[in-house]
């Protein structure tokens, strides 16, 4: 008769699995992670991983949810550190390159695997929700303030979508030597938020091209 496992042994056990399904990942992308294998991987039967998952998705949604709720964690951490509104942005922009360049396999199994049913997997849909708040409430709080104006959800994924921009560019070797990121990123948010901003910009206006008479 199996062993009763308590609360925390389970935990314990799907950490594990968790672990080496990402390593497994790096090394050869989702077709990589298999039970079988983990069940190698960890040195226990090929049914032993079948208490803790019954499929390959199964896991693969569990790895996920774990690495957003990480990243949701490192941004709330960023932006609990920032009281000032105006530098809020920038810190969560770098907490969140941070995370990013020093986890790259993380990063990947996060964005680079198709999305799962979120009816399917409410728990991950939830992770994938948190992660985005922290940069949703700066804005939406910037825009009350009048200091942003639009929609603050459009703003939110112009801001999200251009750093996310910025690491793939970066984790594909496509920045070049003579790249900072984080300075990219920091000139990228700056930019953005003038092209949203009620505040008069501090850049010189543009010539306006001569309108056709």
């Amino acid at each position: 008769m199996p062993k009763v496992l308590t609360p925390e042994e389970i935990i314990c056990f799907r950490n594990r699995m968790c672990d080496h399904a990402l390593a497994s990942f790096a090394k050869h992308g989702v077709e990589g992670i298999t039970l079988r294998g983990l069940a190698a991987d960890l040195s226990c039967s090929r049914t032993t991983p079948y208490r803790y998952f019954k499929n390959k998705a199964d896991i693969v949604a569990a790895l996920r949810q774990r690495e957003f709720g990480r990243m949701a964690q490192t941004l709330e951490i960023a932006l609990e550190a920032e009281s000032d509104i105006e530098k809020q942005l920038t810190a969560l922009a770098s907490a969140y390159l941070r995370f990013a360049i020093e986890q790259p396999n993380t990063y990947r199994v996060m964005y680079q695997v198709d999305q799962q049913d979120s009816e399917e997997y409410p728990e991950l849909a939830a992770e994938i929700l948190r992660s985005g708040e922290p940069i949703r409430s700066v804005v939406n709080r910037a825009v009350q303030e009048g200091r942003l104006h639009g929609d603050p959800l459009n703003i939110s994924y112009v801001l999200w979508a251009g750093l996310h921009g910025l690491i793939s560019l970066h984790l594909s070797s496509l920045l070049g030597d003579e790249r900072d990121i984080e300075e990219l990123a920091r000139a990228m948010i700056r930019s953005l938020g003038r092209a949203v901003s009620t505040s008069p910009s501090e850049m010189p206006a543009a010539r306006r091209a001569p309108q056709d008479s």
